[in-house]
């Protein structure tokens, strides 16, 4: 049996790491292992190995860059290292010794190969040759080369690890976030239940009721709580979509089918602000499978926006063509492209990517108001969340283009949903079938 020297084995993938220390062992010697050059030249400071196995591919500093820093090291500057690698350079070898290497493996090695390499060089500290002052200088300078690069990727590790932190603390805070709104919106939907059932009774009995103050109040009442619903279900969308739990009920359905019950909603809101409808929709357009109820949710928040954020008088535009895309050189795709395009106010370049998020809106807060269709009128910022949620639970896209945000000459924006002919071959979960 062998001695019980330690080596330092410097290598980053697992299976390695393994096959090396069960053979070392088998021959009594403490193996430590480490999984990059910086733990490494930690590793190999800290314990003062006999021997050190160095590969040369590591994912931070490279072989040869970890052996230039300990032999700069004095106490390690007589320890055997071997450098053990899979590349197959012709030049390796030389260059490995060259640098301060004692020997040299190529992978795939034998179990054999391994053994006689370590048996020849480990328990004798290896000679220092005498080196010119032209190679002393060059030592000394790529020692320092390697060093500033530790220090470099030190702070890299430090900034990395920070940024981790803040990443997972937002990702609970997200979550904490997403559970508030699931049980908010439970928490709200039992009281509102309640005051929408008294509210409807009370419109029975007064509903005759010759009094117009009775009739105002119950109005007034009546719009109340359609608006606390409306939010309380945006809610509850907003919680689906981010467990991925929208349920979509496939089924045959055209464009128009979905579209034309949306516009029948808002067309006493086109009078009222005095907008124009424009339709470009093709009678001959493929059919489309997916949940009508979902898409029309998506239609009618693209159009309440498009409907927000233009002026009085302005334009909307909703159009659809037959969009083909190249799967593979022999196979296509069709897909149903829907634009809802308006003359309003635009949105910044910087906001475009971000509007999509939940709780985002472009416009400014302090000017917030609760109006649903009036100019520039402000909501809780699910609406497109919850839209791109339903149109990628359909295997689909959306997406904004504008030239900028501009309220004194506005270029308008356009809104694009990208949606598949056929079903998604990986639908989401919970999906199901409609007979």
């Amino acid at each position: 049996m062998a001695q019980s020297f330690t080596i330092l084995h410097v290598e980053d993938l697992k299976n390695n790491r393994e096959l090396v220390r069960r053979i070392l062992e088998s021959r009594n010697y403490r193996v430590v292992d480490a999984v990059n050059g910086m733990e490494g030249i930690q590793k190999a400071i800290a314990i003062h190995p006999d021997l050190i196995l160095m590969d040369i591919n590591l994912p931070d500093l490279d072989g040869f860059s970890v052996v230039t820093r300990l032999r700069n090291h004095p106490p390690l500057a007589t320890v055997p290292i071997i450098a053990i690698t899979a590349r197959n350079i012709s030049d390796d070898p030389e260059r490995a010794r060259a640098i301060g290497c004692d020997g040299y493996i190529s992978k795939p090695f034998s179990v054999k190969q391994l053994l006689d390499e370590v048996d020849t060089h480990i328990g004798k500290p290896r000679e220092t040759q005498p080196e010119s002052r032209h190679e002393h200088f060059l030592r000394e300078h790529s020692a320092t080369l390697v060093e500033e690069l530790e220090h470099k990727l030190n702070e890299l590790e430090a900034a990395h690890a920070e940024l981790s932190a803040v990443h997972e603390r937002l990702q609970r805070l997200d979550e904490a976030k997403t559970d508030f709104i699931h049980i908010a919106a439970h928490e709200l939907r039992t009281p509102l239940t309640t005051v929408t059932a008294y509210a409807s009774m009370l419109h029975s009995q007064i509903k005759n009721s010759d009094n117009p103050m009775l009739q105002e109040i119950l109005e007034g009442l009546q719009t109340g709580v359609d608006r606390l619903n409306r939010i309380t279900g945006d809610m509850v969308s907003i919680a689906r979509v981010e467990l991925s739990n929208i349920e979509l009920a496939y089924m045959p359905v055209s464009i128009k089918s979905v579209l034309l019950p949306v516009l029948k909603d808002f067309q006493s809101t086109f009078d009222e602000r005095h907008q124009t409808l424009k339709l470009n929709i093709p009678d001959d357009l493929p059919l489309i499978v997916g949940d009508d109820t979902q898409l029309q949710q998506v239609f009618s928040r693209l159009i309440g926006n498009a409907i927000k954020y233009t002026p009085d008088g302005g334009t909307i535009t909703i159009s659809a063509n037959v969009h083909t895309t190249e799967k593979t050189p022999n196979n296509t795709q069709k897909f149903i492209e829907v634009s809802v395009a308006d003359t309003g106010i635009g949105i910044n370049k910087s906001d475009q990517g971000l509007i999509f998020e939940k709780f985002y809106t472009a416009e400014d807060t302090s000017r917030h108001s609760s109006g649903e269709t009036k100019f520039m009128g402000g909501g809780p910022g699910l609406g497109l969340t919850i839209a791109r949620g339903i149109v990628e639970a359909h295997g689909g896209r959306i997406w904004v283009e504008s030239d900028g945000y501009d309220p004194q000459n506005p270029s308008g924006s356009t809104f694009f949903v990208l949606l598949p002919t056929e079903k998604p071959s990986h639908p989401r979960r919970n999906q199901k079938e409609r007979q």
